[in-house]
């Protein structure tokens, strides 16, 4: 059962201020702008692969990378910024 605050959320999406056409919904959608805003929207990856050339958005996406193609695990506080 959908409560009043959720259907206000998927109802009432907030778009990226910089007109990239995102826009989010749901419960998280102001948190999920705000990291789109500080990572992707604009900005050059900054993750950037420790085996390979290729670099990221994301953190989860660069994680994801390692262990699929280079078979590696990080840990949480494994720092991984450029």
């Amino acid at each position: 059962m959908l409560k009043k605050n959720d259907v206000y959320a998927n109802e009432n999406p907030v778009y990226c201020p910089k007109n990239c056409g995102r826009c989010y919904k749901g419960m998280w959608r102001k948190y999920n702008l705000q990291k789109h805003l500080k990572y992707e929207c604009g900005v050059a990856p900054q993750f950037k692969c420790l085996a390979c050339p290729k670099s990221f958005s994301l953190k989860a996406n660069l994680k994801m990378h390692m262990l699929v193609v280079h078979k590696i695990i990080l840990g949480t506080n494994h720092n991984i910024l450029s």
